[in-house]
């Protein structure tokens, strides 16, 4: 087990990694406010609206926490409507120039998926998803790309993946990942990380290494009932033919590589506000550490710091290399 001090030079070259971030990206919309009263129309808390601002989110998030960390993060995604960027597809693209993310959107959707999230006193009380409806997707729910689309996606992947150090696949389930897909990235040769959805786990066979939570984990194997986090990563790795990394929340993460034992790391995080976006903090860092030179071991060490971070904020939130250091540097908890 690498000592997490002696991880903290890591850090700095963080920056020298490009990764190519591929998935889903959608529009993180927030509606602040405070709740002293219940509606005299129904029963429900009255929001007294604050603030109110966007945020990238998705694989747009996971892209922003590689360029917060000084890597360089190229975003291929998918966005609304038919050929043209949407209102929320340039909104969105806009958020992705101002984090420096170079960024392409194929506008192929029915709509950007927009997720909005009512907050009070710092607790998530309601969210609100814009997507395309189930009638514009195939008979098992899924959207279907179109062929324009899959011609894009190619031409523009044959020039990313000349120009990367890792790949990383953040898969919401919304289009972008599919078989395809998924071939030509392990056919570059590059390492290549993925952020998994249990309906899509065929499709992610032979991959270096995949990060799902311990919901994912069960759902991916079939499981029923709880079993360790471990015993979950290493079945998972053992039939899906990669590494597995499986985050457990409050009780740390399990990495299960194949042939060697698997390394429990127990978690940093001092006070939880928020879980939203720790899975994409995970996965960026961990692929940005990869990219660096790290071990399997030492990535995930250095990503479970980034995790611990996250959590105790309200919202999507990146993580900065200071506050990297910080982690890396303090007393897990017990």
């Amino acid at each position: 087990m690498p000592n997490c001090a002696e991880l903290v030079p890591y850090i700095d070259k963080l920056s020298g990694v490009t990764a190519l971030v591929v998935g889903d990206a959608m529009l993180d919309h927030y509606v602040i406010g405070t709740v002293d009263r219940v509606s005299p129309e129904a029963p429900v808390p009255i929001l007294r609206v604050t603030d109110e601002f966007n945020r990238v989110g998705g694989a747009a998030n996971v892209a922003a926490n590689i360029t917060s960390l000084k890597g360089r993060a190229n975003l291929l995604a998918l966005a609304g409507r038919g050929g043209k960027l949407d209102n929320d597809g340039q909104i969105l693209a806009q958020k992705c120039a101002d984090r420096d993310i170079n960024v392409e959107l194929i506008a192929d959707l029915p709509c950007t998926v927009r997720k909005a999230r009512m907050v009070a006193d710092r607790q998530q009380m309601l969210r609100v998803d814009w997507e395309y409806p189930y009638s514009s997707r195939d008979n098992h729910g899924k959207f279907e790309l179109s062929e324009r689309a899959i011609e894009i996606r190619g031409k523009v992947l044959a020039d990313l993946l000349d120009d990367c150090d890792v790949i990383l696949v953040s898969d919401y389930a919304k289009g972008m990942v599919d078989a395809n897909l998924m071939n030509l990235l392990r056919e570059s040769g590059k390492p290549v990380i993925v952020d998994p959805r249990p309906q899509h786990k065929e499709i992610y066979r032979g991959v270096s290494l995949i990060t799902p939570n311990r919901k994912e984990a069960t759902e991916m194997l079939g499981a029923h009932g709880y079993l360790p986090g471990c015993e979950l990563g290493h079945k998972l790795a053992e039939m899906l033919e990669c590494d597995v990394l499986v985050t457990l929340g409050e009780e740390g993460m399990c990495l299960c590589c194949r042939g060697a034992e698997p390394v429990s790391i127990a978690t940093r995080a001092r006070e939880v506000f928020d879980v939203t976006g720790a899975g994409d903090t995970v996965a960026a860092t961990f692929a940005l550490a990869v990219g660096a030179g790290c071990t399997m071991a030492e990535a995930a060490h250095i990503a479970n710091a980034a995790a611990g971070v996250v959590v105790g904020h309200v919202g999507c939130v990146s993580v900065d290399p200071e506050s990297l250091k910080e982690a890396l540097l303090s007393k897990p908890e017990k």
